[in-house]
């Protein structure tokens, strides 16, 4: 009975603590697995990138089940292969990305403090490229190097344990498209659009309401 009674005054004091409005604030890590970079050039350059970490922030306000955030992310990505129309090339370079978005979700029913969560987003990202260049025998092909902004959304879902109070840890999974750019491409000197891939990232983080 005494084990019975703790559990239900826990989950009392967690359901309390969900369904206070209030600001919090947000981080989370980032494992990113980003898909290939493509230069719509006559040479039709495509390239992998690594997966790396990166991070995101946020500052928020909920209110009962609903919460909304202004977020900022922070990673990047080195090449790891390259290919044109030809054939195979050897790439170096990457590029970082910091993206600002709105994002607003809807926090799922809890069970025993857990519960799940999905949320969808849309900002800015701004691409930097790190002297993106590409060798096919002794041609260069491309030779990026800038910066460019681009419109992007994102979809999120993941589940979350919520602690005492107004604490929460969460894990989970976002989708994360960003519109084409254009930049310089040394070789020719031409504006050439870039398509970037959809990133696929998982995360772990915390938050603290106040």
């Amino acid at each position: 009975m005494k084990t019975l009674r703790v559990l239900l005054v826990t989950l009392m004091l967690t359901s309390a603590g969900m369904a206070r409005a209030g600001m919090y604030a947000k981080f989370a890590g980032l494992y990113s697995s980003p898909g290939d970079i493509q230069v719509n050039n006559a040479a039709a350059f495509r390239a992998s990138l690594k997966s790396n970490m990166g991070m995101a922030i946020a500052l928020g306000y909920k209110i009962s089940a609903v919460r909304a955030d202004i977020e900022i992310q922070s990673f990047s990505n080195s090449t790891s292969s390259g290919s044109t129309n030809t054939g195979n090339a050897s790439t170096t370079g990457g590029y970082k990305q910091f993206n600002g978005f709105v994002n607003a979700y809807v926090d799922l029913p809890s069970f025993v403090g857990l519960s799940g969560y999905v949320g969808a987003g849309f900002g800015e990202a701004r691409v930097d490229l790190s002297h993106l260049s590409a060798m096919q025998g002794s041609s260069n092909v491309v030779q990026v190097s800038g910066r460019d902004k681009a419109f992007g959304y994102q979809v999120m879902a993941g589940v979350q344990y919520h602690l005492l109070g107004q604490a929460t840890i969460h894990a989970g999974y976002r989708w994360l498209h960003k519109n084409d750019i254009t930049l310089q491409n040394g070789v020719g000197n031409t504006m050439q659009k870039l398509t970037l891939g959809t990133d696929r990232m998982f995360e772990l983080g915390v938050a603290i309401g106040f």
